[in-house]
């Protein structure tokens, strides 16, 4: 009993402390942030409709559909980039028309609203669309929790660390 408890809250310190690493960034809303990290990926690159497909891809273990939304292929295909109002976005972003999303052309509005050349980069050179090793950095909670197991925390993301925990029945 002590055990889960114990495993409780270490896991619940985990995501505590990744939540409150990662809501730094504005924009970002606590709950964007967990769903991100139960979803393995990076908080704030993907939207919550996009998050929620990767969980439930996971989940299924669909890896079709997990790399459809991981490589960004779902914000570059069908009439998105082609919708009416995307022309007069892109006019104001000042780039060619259908070849960003709207997601993508507001934030590259704010980002030159801002002086924020480096968000205005990673936009255009299509960085954003690209997906990231989730585990490609180790907190210490996913450290943790790894070490808890007896695993390599850079092979897992931290849901799949949280899933992977022993439970006392």
């Amino acid at each position: 009993m002590i055990r889960k408890f114990a495993t409780s809250a270490l896991i619940l310190a985990a995501l505590a402390g990744a939540a409150s690493a990662s809501s730094v960034q504005p924009g970002l809303n606590a709950g964007d942030v967990q769903l991100a990290l139960s979803a393995g990926v990076e908080p704030g690159r993907y939207s919550r409709a996009e998050l929620i497909n990767i969980t439930e891809a996971r989940q299924n273990g669909d890896t079709a559909r997990l790399d459809y939304f991981l490589s960004g292929t779902n914000r570059t295909s069908g009439s998105d980039l082609n919708a009416p109002g995307l022309a007069q976005l892109a006019a104001l972003a000042g780039v060619e028309a259908g070849k960003y999303t709207a997601a993508e052309l507001q934030r590259l509005i704010e980002a030159r609203a801002d002086g924020d050349t480096t968000e205005e980069r990673f936009i255009l050179s299509g960085a954003n669309r690209k997906a990231a090793n989730p585990a490609e950095v180790v907190t210490p909670g996913e450290a943790a929790l790894a070490a808890a197991i007896g695993v390599d925390p850079a092979q897992y993301t931290l849901a799949e660390l949280v899933a992977l925990q022993p439970h006392d029945d």
